[in-house]
């Protein structure tokens, strides 16, 4: 943990990323950095695979809507 000589900002920084705070006993921030061979963890840009996908069901409903005249909700 940081000391008061560091300053408040950086204690305050050591106590959010504090280990006992977000992880579970015997468990380290480098044990997350990379997962054994075969394994991976979820990226921020594998969200970005969500955004096509949600624009075609989008646009399918606008067609439906469009066509029947009629409002799905």
């Amino acid at each position: 943990m940081a000391t008061a000589a560091q300053g408040p900002l950086s204690l305050l920084w050591g106590w959010l990323w504090s280990e006992r705070f977000w992880l579970p006993q015997n468990v380290s921030w480098a044990d997350l950095e990379g997962p054994a061979d075969g394994y991976g963890y979820p990226r921020g840009r594998h969200i970005l695979s969500v955004f096509p996908l949600a624009a075609g069901i989008f646009f399918v409903r606008l067609l439906f809507e469009s066509r029947d005249g009629v409002s799905l909700c």
